[in-house]
């Protein structure tokens, strides 16, 4: 088998004679399988494929907000892809318009985006904790080991 590490290629030949192997080199990351009847093919997980699908998504969603009419600002028509914004202050959301569209660019100049989808989910994991009543200028107790505490809902 040619499934050589740095280049991650095999031949159609090597993919029917030891499937096995060809699989193991896929989940460590695309594999290019060659044939001599047609242009090569790429073995990935599907995980990856439907990740970038939702990069996708979201890269048309950020598209469709920059060139929607109207004398709003990017941040403010961000609010239709991403209605959980309503509950950022409006420097928040000027905040997440220009993270989201940094890290876009960056994510997309090295062709993975988990670092994109963290972002999103940080700034999303903000805006419901202010939706349940967490402000900003709360005092909080930071904890600096961590705690086991009962399930609140045991009790019901």
């Amino acid at each position: 088998m040619t499934v050589i590490a740095h280049s991650r290629t095999a031949s159609s030949s090597d993919l029917s004679r030891n499937p096995a192997q060809v699989f193991r080199a896929a989940e460590e990351g695309p594999v290019t399988i060659t044939r001599r009847d047609g242009e090569p093919l790429t073995l990935v997980r599907s995980s990856s494929v439907e990740r970038e699908h939702e990069a996708l998504r979201l890269a048309a969603s950020l598209v469709a907000a920059s060139l929607a009419p109207g004398d709003s600002s990017f941040a403010e028509r961000l609010l239709v892809p991403f209605p959980w914004l309503g509950f950022l202050s409006t420097h928040q959301r000027e905040q997440f318009a220009t993270e989201i569209v940094e890290v876009s660019r960056a994510c997309a100049s090295i062709s993975s985006f988990d670092r994109l989808f963290v972002v999103l989910a940080e700034w999303r994991s903000t805006a419901e904790a202010i939706a349940a009543g967490y402000r900003p200028d709360d005092e909080l107790d930071w904890l600096d080991e961590r705690e086991t505490v009962d399930d609140p809902r045991a009790g019901r």
